[in-house]
């Protein structure tokens, strides 16, 4: 956390300090004037040998203007400026504390121990044991078909397991995932979100950063759209992860982005000095690092990291850059539409309108709207005024900081305020368009993210939190420009006036009608109160009252609970004790065939069963094809095309059926949910039963009329 606050040497010191004796130079090309509009970013000069007159220290103080000056005294507030440095330090550190004890009070109890019973849940699982089963080579080949998905969490869940068990402490699966979860989300996303939000206070008083540093990881954890709608739906946790990484590859790009603009705009001469080069080779290596780390955690963040970043690209490089920026991007989208149509075939990729054919909207878009505005800390479904004043108070938060980087109050920093507005308006078009359009051209910008809005949610907090950091650094520096701005010899690298290191010579120079005059002095402190003390507001607000949230993790352990009014749901007591019973007759070798949304899947994760679907989609590709197969022959009511299809799955350990009732309602959101019908067809499987394709080996009706037809089958396979 040190880092965020370390004063950066592009920057001007936070500290007040005394006005140097001499002005510092400035490098322009072929001498130009600084003060003229054709002037260029200063650049430190080159080391040169000093004349005897430069070497010599003064005994004197040196005139100014023909008239004698005295040394000025050395400020009281310089010697408190580092104190309050390392309390802004302090105060981000406490505030990552207390966001982590936040996230820990929130996650559910119910699932430390046993399975969340989600869409996506079972997968994860059977990965994690994967991996400790077979061990880090398994990482790139983790579906059942032995085709790729992301493995970080996994690996890191994985390896949570082996380094309890080094100290003795046998750890579950579930245990696990919840360890990993609560680490990344409790620690990594508010400090990432810090560190993002301290690239736009970077210019900001220490008082200020103390301020924010406190109240930007509390805000972090108090919206429900990252990291708690992660693992509230599916749960999404290979998103949910890299989302959590992305703040830190969004600092880094920026990074990259101010060392690339200063290398464009210096002068040709400077150009492919160190002072140019470094920084740009150690930004665009720890850019490359933190994406790797982020794809490899899942690769459709990029997704995301393209919409977040693109307005910060439009406002800052060339246009001979940008334009290579679009090339680039219309060469991934054609790399990734050639990947689907590959990987997932399909007859409607020529009918954008057709695609996510099943596609329901969740929200009408007054909901969705107020969803974006109050960072989804409420919903207009939940009854007046978004169910919870706190969304308002949010909402005017959101707005206010908005329209200060809209009106330019940033001074040289304007760009920054225009590339966060228009990257809040890109996250509302794709949100929007995710959860309540549907057509040809919502079909094509949500693709990315699966059309869902599950995925698209996440982004709020990447928009919202920098631009209230952005809003109260600019409502600060008016205040503490009282005064017109007057015209600076300093510009930034973009050749846009740096009010903050200029020299204000009140009497002397002319105004810069670029430079925007400051508030009043009255009213900039009336709005940096107001920001300051609603942003406390909201952030002790939404961790009193937070219904969303406290709803997910309310529905999360119920969910998680084998206590289900509805007994044909995913897993409950009775199929939990079927199972348990079922992994006693077979054995962990043997192969059990079962549609895996009755909740047969979770026998995998639950009981080391060996499940021929582990999960709800396994997908047919790759050596995948048995899936098919097995579905196709166990459809067909051909005893000989069953048994050649199925026992050689099974081996010498032999292959077993599992009838244990209808598919769970839970889960009827998957499109190709009708593929394991035979599964649970009861007269085909007493058909097979007749002709003696399968003996029964265990009945489960005894658990109720639910449990009518529960049963475990052998396949008659030779021995």
């Amino acid at each position: 956390m040190t880092s965020t606050q370390a004063p950066e040497t592009s920057e001007p010191s936070d500290a007040p300090s005394a006005a140097p004796t001499t002005a510092p130079k400035a490098v322009t090309a072929a001498g130009t004037n600084p003060n003229t509009s054709k002037s260029i970013a200063p650049v430190p000069e080159e080391a040169t040998t000093p004349t005897p007159t430069e070497a010599a220290p003064e005994t004197a103080p040196r005139p100014r203007d023909g008239r004698a000056t005295t040394q000025p005294q050395t400020p009281a507030s310089d010697t408190l400026a580092p104190k309050i440095t390392l309390a802004a330090r302090i105060a981000g550190i406490v505030g990552v504390a207390l966001a982590f004890l936040i996230v820990l009070a929130w996650f559910p109890r119910g699932i430390w121990n046993s399975p969340i019973q989600g869409i996506d849940a079972p997968a994860h699982y059977y990965f994690i044991r994967e991996l400790l089963e077979q061990g880090p080579a398994k990482a790139l080949s983790l579906l059942p078909n032995g085709g790729y998905y992301p493995p970080l969490f996994h690996l890191l869940a994985a390896s949570t397991v082996k380094l309890a068990a080094l100290f003795g402490v046998h750890l579950s699966v579930f245990t696990a995932l919840d360890v990993v979860w609560i680490t990344s989300s409790g620690l990594l996303w508010p400090a990432g979100m810090l560190l993002l939000c301290s690239y736009f206070l970077r210019t900001a008083t220490p008082i200020t950063r103390m301020v924010a540093n406190l109240l930007i990881p509390l805000l972090a954890v108090a919206s429900a759209s990252h990291p708690f709608h992660m693992l509230y739906s599916g749960p999404l946790i290979a998103f949910g992860l890299a989302s959590t990484l992305l703040p830190f590859l969004l600092y880094c790009s920026l990074r990259f982005l101010d060392a690339l603009t200063a290398l464009i705009h210096a002068p040709r001469g400077h150009r492919l000095s160190a002072i140019t080069l470094r920084p740009l080779f150690l930004t665009a290596l720890s850019t490359a690092a933190t994406g790797l780390l982020c794809v490899a955690a899942h690769p459709r963040v990029v997704f995301t990291y393209a919409l977040l970043i693109l307005p910060f690209i439009l406002t800052r490089l060339p246009w001979k850059f940008i334009l290579a920026v679009f090339v680039l991007m219309i060469v991934g989208a054609g790399a990734f539409l050639a990947f689907m149509i590959n990987f997932y075939p399909s007859n409607r990729y020529a009918d954008p309108g057709a695609w996510f054919h099943t596609f329901v909207p969740t929200k009408t878009v007054p909901e969705a709207l107020w969803t974006a505005f109050s960072d989804h800390l409420s919903s207009l479904s939940s009854g007046t005024i978004g169910g919870n004043p706190v969304a308002g108070a949010f909402m005017f938060l959101a707005l206010i900081a908005a329209v200060i980087a809209a009106l330019g109050f940033a001074g040289n920093r304007l760009r920054d305020g225009i590339a966060l507005t228009l990257g809040y308006a890109f996250v509302i078009i794709v949100y929007v368009c995710s959860a309540s359009l549907t057509g040809a051209i919502p079909n094509i910008l949500t693709a990315p993210w699966y059309r869902s809005d599950a995925r698209t949610v996440t982004m709020f907090p990447f928009v919202l939190l920098p631009l209230l950091a952005f809003g109260l650094s600019c409502v600060e520096r008016a205040v503490t420009e009282f005064a017109l701005v007057k015209a600076s010899p300093t510009r930034d690298a973009l050749g846009i006036p740096d009010i903050r290191s200029a020299q204000h010579v009140r009497g002397n120079g002319t105004d810069d009608p670029r430079i925007p005059s400051s508030l009043p002095p009255i009213v900039s402190a009336v709005v940096a109160i107001v920001l300051v003390v609603s942003m406390t507001a909201a952030m002790v607000l939404t961790q009193i009252s937070n219904p969303i949230r406290a709803t997910m993790s309310e529905e999360i352990t119920r969910n998680a609970s084998y206590d289900k009014p509805d007994q044909y749901e995913q897993l409950t007591a009775d199929k939990y004790d079927a199972m348990r019973r079922m992994v006693a007759t077979t054995g962990t070798r043997a192969a059990v065939i079962s549609d895996p949304m009755n909740g047969s899947m979770y026998a995998s994760t639950l009981f080391d069963a060996n499940m021929l679907y582990p999960v709800y989609n396994p997908q047919h590709t790759k050596n995948g094809a048995i899936f098919g197969e097995v579905e196709d022959a166990f459809a067909s009511g051909d005893s000989r095309r069953v048994l050649d299809t199925v026992c050689p799955v099974g081996g010498d350990a032999g292959a077993y059926f599992l009838a244990m009732g209808p598919q769970a309602a839970s889960l009827q959101l998957f499109t190709f949910k009708q593929q394991y019908d035979p599964f649970h067809n009861e007269d085909l499987i007493a058909r097979y039963v007749n002709d003696g394709t399968l003996i029964k080996v265990d009945d489960y009706g005894n658990y109720g009329d639910h449990a009518k037809g529960w049963a475990l089958y052998r396949f008659v396979c030779g021995n």
